[in-house]
């Protein structure tokens, strides 16, 4: 992930920009007053910096040394990272008193008309309020630059504005050349009097940080009218902004900050001002932000000249939101064939459900078909929550975060692997990271992401892919000389979805990733038989799956827990009779009919009604359908007064809601009360109730929810009972 890391935050660093147009010293705690509880840990304890090239740690001093001989200085940032910005303050004041004061500041987040504001300010002629308001400070201006502005200020110290004034960028992007020749003749102090062409690859970073609003960019693809693009802007005005510094102060380091893309690989920035002076002496710093600086490994074509990694504790403003980072352990579940040793390893099928399932949903679901012969490692989804119809579920990612969601299911899924593959007698040659719906999405990010896993990846019907093409890709230029991770992806998606996989696996195929397209028809789309072959070909095995179904088994309503007990009740129905039903809201034409029917006759073996969960047990309340005719509902009273779960434990209880007379569920839940019986499980008496069902039962329950702890079952379909599956027609 390290690479992959790298790029990003330039990459996200760009299109900011584009849409809203032992390394550091001090002193140790020893002797010093007691830090106020609020502070955060000196900065040496959170950053860890390495030689770009050499890859080897630095030492502060070293570092500095290194930076005070130069002539430029580069200073690749986050914007709005804490720990970023108190090392940036950190190393100018060092390179202050290394160059006796003899540094200018230059700062991308000011621009060149606001240059007369600046300086005021600085000289003391204008307050700071009068300076916020003019020279356009960026909204984290306050937590993020004002105190490079204060200590060159306290010092008497210069600043540059170095970038390009956005009130022009409209001229220029109406007329081109002859916008800028019109500007460079009106007011020739605002803008570059050379604009020099980008390098190729320069355009291909940009184009791929920005893929997926290329179209709305509408940034040209002819190389001479990309001159004149903002991006090319930016970059020309502050590398010719830095040379104007130098000269304007012979001898002085010139000390620039700006967002990480923009000098990232010596190119940008950086390559426009050695066009403009080819024997300066330039080194470039990248501060990348990580969750554990000593342990982040540095692989790939260096980005600079030193890469620091800076502990991501706390973000400043950004689009009106503030955020600390915070540890978050990443649960799995995990199952191994009693065959698996160290003289026979097993294959790692690692797995990432859709939305609205767990882990316990997946491995039950994988276990019967691949867990003799597979290690299976199922994820929890990212974020838990309960679903419409009041079961456990979760969800992956979110729009407004799916950067960083996808970051951490790629970073999650390589630990797991890589804490199995150390622990457990698996094949780390035989590995496949396979996904459903959202899950599927974040699979396939995994797979042209990760810069660990070897192996393969299954995208099974993947939902909400399509801010997938937001991602920037790790370009195979920028792997340097470290092997790439042999990754193949195959994706099984809707015939709908065909053009749109084609686009998006051929700009993965293009960076070094094999990829497979399978598009299913309508008629044939069953996640389960796909699910067998998909697997079944990408280790080379022959699936076991017969070319048409044996019937279809009917649902009511398609939430993800209907989904899923239908599933698993066609499995088990597989295995009990070798049949083979599709799971289906309607019915198909020519194929027999099935329906789950639960009775009280089902329910009466040991185990087959669910428990209340709890260290002292429970009541089980199953509430019956208020269509239910009087006869049956004598049937259901007769399971209660014969409580098979009483006969098994003395800390649990049947109870039956009616609807009728005192077996309304408000007065079943008073008696409960009264018997001080305050654990109660509630389950609709049907295979799986609507989100409707189940808000208008919680809103009869609402008055108990603080006297009772209540808990939720949308039904009785995940029970193994048989003579639930019964045929029906067809």
């Amino acid at each position: 992930m390290v690479i992959v890391a790298q790029y990003r935050q330039q990459s996200a660093c760009l299109l900011f920009c584009l849409l809203t147009f032992g390394w550091i010293s001090g002193q140790t705690a020893r002797g010093d007053e007691p830090r106020p509880a609020w502070q955060t840990p000196p900065l040496v304890r959170l950053i860890d910096a390495r030689d770009g090239q050499t890859r080897t740690p630095l030492s502060w001093s070293a570092g500095l040394d290194a930076l005070a001989q130069s002539e430029f200085v580069f200073l690749g940032e986050t914007h709005t990272d804490e720990t970023t910005h108190r090392v940036e303050l950190a190393v100018y004041r060092e390179l202050v008193k290394r160059r006796s004061g003899k540094v200018v500041l230059a700062l991308e987040m000011f621009e060149r008309d606001v240059q007369p504001v600046l300086d005021d300010y600085l000289a003391g002629k204008i307050d700071e309020p009068t300076f916020w308001m003019k020279a356009r400070v960026w909204g984290n201006y306050r937590s993020g630059y004002r105190p490079l502005i204060e200590f060159a200020k306290k010092h008497q110290l210069p600043v540059v504005a170095s970038n390009f004034p956005r009130p022009l960028l409209r001229t220029i992007a109406r007329d081109r050349e002859a916008g800028w020749k019109k500007l460079k003749e009106s007011s020739p102090h605002l803008v570059p009097q050379q604009v020099l062409a980008q390098s190729a690859a320069y355009w291909r970073r940009v184009d791929n940080a920005i893929r997926g609003h290329l179209e709305m960019m509408r940034l040209p693809t002819d190389p001479e009218a990309r001159r004149f693009s903002t991006q090319s802007l930016w970059d020309n005005t502050m590398a010719e902004s830095c040379v104007l510094a130098a000269k304007e102060h012979p001898g002085w380091l010139v000390l620039h900050v700006n967002g990480g893309f923009h000098s990232a690989y010596h190119d940008g920035t950086v390559r426009q001002l050695k066009l403009r002076l080819p024997k300066a002496e330039i080194r470039t710093v990248a501060l990348v932000p990580a969750l554990n600086p000593a342990a982040s490994e540095l692989r790939g074509k260096p980005s600079a000249d030193f890469v620091v990694y800076v502990e991501s504790r706390a973000r400043d403003k950004d689009e009106g939101r503030w955020g600390v980072t915070v540890g978050r352990n990443q649960r799995y579940r995990l199952s191994m064939p009693h065959q698996a040793s160290s003289s026979q390893p097993a294959p790692l099928l690692i797995w990432l459900g859709d939305d609205g399932f767990t882990a316990a949903d997946g491995l039950e679901l994988l276990r019967s078909r691949f867990g003799e012969d597979w290690a299976l490692a199922v994820l929890e989804p990212t974020y838990r929550q309960t679903e419409l119809d009041g079961s456990d579920g979760g969800r992956w990612f979110y729009p407004d975060t799916f950067s960083s969601d996808l970051g951490t299911a790629t970073g999650a899924v390589e630990r797991i692997w890589g804490y199995i593959c150390r622990r457990y007698p698996v094949n780390p040659r035989q590995v496949i990271v396979a996904g459903e719906g959202t899950g599927a999405t974040v699979v396939a990010s995994i797979a042209a992401h990760t810069d660990r896993i070897s192996g393969k990846f299954l995208s099974l019907l993947p939902r909400r892919a399509t801010k997938l093409k937001d991602l920037p890709l790790p370009l195979k230029e920028l792997w340097g000389d470290d092997p790439m991770p042999k990754r193949t992806l195959m994706v099984m998606a809707p015939s709908s979805q065909r053009s749109w996989w084609q686009s998006e696996l051929s700009a993965y195929a293009g960076e070094g990733i094999g990829t497979k397209l399978h598009a299913v028809a309508d008629d044939r789309i069953d996640p389960d038989r796909l699910l067998e072959t998909g697997i079944a070909t990408l280790s080379g095995d022959q699936a076991d799956v017969p070319d048409a179904e044996d019937g279809v088994l009917i649902i009511d309503h398609s939430t993800p827990r209907a989904q899923f007990w239908a599933r698993l009740q066609v499995l088990r129905h597989r295995k009990r009779t070798g049949q083979w039903l599709r799971v289906a809201e309607q019915p198909v034409e020519g194929k027999p009919l099935w329906r789950v029917k639960v009775t009280p006759q089902v329910l009466a073996p040991p185990g087959a009604v669910p428990r209340c969960p709890g260290p002292f047990g429970g009541t089980t309340v199953l509430v019956l359908p208020e269509d239910i005719d009087d006869a049956t509902a004598q049937e259901w009273l007769k399971l209660e007064s014969n409580d098979p779960l009483a006969a098994q434990s003395r800390f649990h209880r049947l109870r039956i809601v009616t609807g009728k007379e005192s077996r309304k569920l408000a007065d079943v839940l008073e008696k409960l009360h009264s018997e001080r019986r305050k654990n109660v499980l509630i389950v609709p008496a049907q295979f799986a109730a609507s989100p409707e069902q189940m808000w208008k039962l919680k809103r009869e329950a609402a008055t108990w929810d603080d006297r009772m702890t209540l808990q939720w079952l949308p039904g009785l379909g995940g029970q193994d009972m048989k003579g639930m599956l019964t045929r029906t027609g067809g």
